[in-house]
């Protein structure tokens, strides 16, 4: 359902018929191929099966669920540009985007703690499952190394490239669906990385804020966004193997 506008009465009115039950169907495909996943991963592990590290688990839903939006994609007749996934009208500038999306995540990252922590107690996110590379060089750099392909690239790929382009079917093209589509994409970003605790939550539901923006503000091209989805990563995994 997305929400339009209508003049001439001044009040909001649902939309039914632009687009039917498709973007919703596609979203529950989607996420209901990652709970699968990661119930199954679960299962498995627990019946020995497989061994998941505290810090893979739940890496098989996540790139099962990129690998649905991408099917689920191609057949409704899209490419993938569709998801974002396209050539940049200027490689130059790129770089650029890249520095500025990585230190507007930054500064928020610290001030949005700040401003909340005058309303409660904000407590630091919950890294422990991934303490195994604290001290450790070549568990960093592994850790380095993988997180593009397990989490930045599918990540992107499910959240602001199919998930955004979903719900702007359902809110709308216009400015307004344009918010509602980042907020409601970051809501649920936030929601699926619950093992970092609060602390980790709200880390999470910047970063949903800051990629998306950025992914309609540079013409819905996901390499930028995961680009600095990567370079965040990659402080991430430099702090904690200093600490």
């Amino acid at each position: 359902m997305s929400i339009m506008f209508d003049a001439t009465k001044a009040e909001f009115r649902p939309h039914f018929e632009r687009t039917g039950p498709g973007p919703v169907i596609d979203i529950l495909i989607v996420f209901t191929v990652m709970l699968s996943a990661y119930l199954l991963e679960g299962f498995a592990a627990s019946q020995g099966w497989i061994s998941v590290g505290a810090g893979a688990r739940g890496v098989s839903g996540v790139v099962c669920a990129a690998l649905a939006a991408i099917i689920v994609v191609l057949v409704r007749g899209k490419t993938l540009a569709d998801l974002g996934i396209k050539r940049p009208r200027r490689w130059r500038l790129v770089p650029i985007q890249v520095l500025g999306v990585l230190f507007v995540f930054i500064a928020a990252q610290y001030l949005v703690p700040l401003l909340l922590s005058a309303f409660f107690a904000v407590p630091e996110p919950d890294f422990s499952r991934y303490e195994g590379i604290s001290g450790n060089l070549g568990g960093a750099i592994a850790m380095a190394l993988i997180l593009p392909l397990t989490a930045s690239i599918p990540e992107e790929i499910i959240y602001r490239g199919f998930l955004i382009g979903r719900l702007s079917n359902i809110f709308g093209h216009d400015g307004g669906g344009a918010v509602i589509s980042v907020l409601v994409q970051a809501l649920i970003f936030s929601a699926v990385h619950f093992q970092w605790g609060v602390g980790g939550m709200i880390l999470a539901l910047v970063m949903g804020l800051v990629w998306g923006t950025a992914y309609l503000l540079c013409d819905r091209n996901l390499w930028v966004v995961i680009l600095a989805h990567s370079a965040g990563h990659i402080m991430l995994v430099v702090g904690l193997y200093l600490s």
